[in-house]
């Protein structure tokens, strides 16, 4: 169905996208242009770019339900988490998750903020519920998918402590979980979303999206302009930022919330059969949701099995990864299913 457009589909079952995103012929034969005609213009290539940055900030912006000037162009989530967090006061006190994704941690640990972590759990909300009771926190910052174990964090339990604690500020590393879901910003109870664009909206490498809050910009005093020439100091990766573009246009033009739809399928079809394989822990099945991305038993072994098979995943963890896009169809479930089935024999 999409391999005309995905040409490494035709090739393997990629279950991979939690690690990179495939990329469509549609964006490589963009891409290939737009470096024409830089050959061609040369500086007025650039010069464009600049004219053009302030609406591609607005067609990002549209699409995940944030006000434009509150929306911008980053290299990758490290780097705009590092930007978005240089202006918190360094008595800021952070909560994180002991095993969330490294970039994350250590971009509160490489200062000299005051952290607290608790480990990540199946309970994972109740832990931090119960941590913020007894202790004076200032941020939380969690990956909103797990990269490990794909836990999608509760968005209710974050709006209601929210409520509880109207100060709190929290980061989302939406990395994978922007393109994957649906979203909209200004109705989510995050005041820091950062993601790099690679994986799930499949834009290629070099370019991700941060998106602050009203409230983050008034706590730490400095206006959407401040910001904007905090991140553009320099140049800027013209290609990788017009790929991001395209690629969210291109979600535009698909119908988006059709694809999501599709992608919910495939997820609540390999959910259950990995669940009657026993290859999912009960916690995971019993979690109101999850995002479609699974760590399943395995080792070195069972990797190299999947990869002689033309099985694209991950080892992570304790396990191997698989994770599950929209342009995935049920016969790969099928062709993992088989794998599997026969390791176990």
């Amino acid at each position: 169905m999409y391999s005309d457009s995905l040409p490494l589909l035709t090739n393997y079952t990629y279950l991979n996208t939690a690690y990179v995103g495939p990329m469509s012929n549609e964006l490589a034969a963009f891409r290939r242009k737009e470096e024409e005609v830089y050959v061609q213009d040369g500086g007025e290539y650039k010069v464009k770019a600049y004219d053009s940055l302030r609406d591609t900030h607005r067609v990002i912006s549209n699409f995940f339900g944030n006000p434009a000037e509150h929306t911008f162009v980053v290299p990758n989530f490290s780097i705009g988490i590092r930007k978005a967090i240089s202006f918190l006061p360094i008595t800021t006190k952070i909560l994180v998750l002991e095993e969330d994704y490294p970039s994350l941690v250590d971009a509160f640990t490489e200062q000299k903020f005051e952290i607290k972590t608790i480990p990540l759990s199946s309970t994972i909300e109740e832990s931090i519920e119960s941590f913020l009771s007894a202790n004076k926190i200032d941020v939380l910052a969690l990956s909103i998918i797990q990269y490990t174990s794909g836990i999608l964090i509760d968005f209710s339990f974050l709006n209601r402590i929210k409520e509880k604690y109207p100060k709190l500020l929290i980061i989302g590393d939406g990395t994978q979980f922007l393109g994957a879901h649906p979203f909209n910003f200004s109705k989510a109870p995050f005041d820091i979303v950062v993601g790099s664009g690679y994986k799930w909206l499949m834009a290629g490498f070099g370019n991700g999206v941060l998106m602050v809050s009203e409230k983050y910009l008034e706590q730490i005093k400095i206006t959407p302009s401040f910001l904007y020439n905090h991140i553009f100091k320099g140049h800027f990766n013209i290609l990788a930022t017009a790929s991001l573009r395209f690629a969210i246009e291109a979600f535009n033009r698909q119908n988006f919330k059709a694809l999501m739809e599709q992608k919910a399928q495939i997820t609540s079809a390999v959910k259950a059969r990995l669940s009657s394989l026993e290859l999912i822990a009960p916690w995971v099945i019993e979690r109101p949701s999850h995002s479609s991305i699974f760590n399943i038993p395995g080792n070195q072994s069972l990797y190299n099995k999947l990869q002689e098979n033309k099985i694209h995943c991950a080892l992570r963890g304790n396990g191997i990864r698989i994770s599950f896009h929209y342009y995935n169809q049920m016969s790969e479930l099928d062709s993992l299913i088989e794998v599997l089935e026969s390791n176990e024999h």
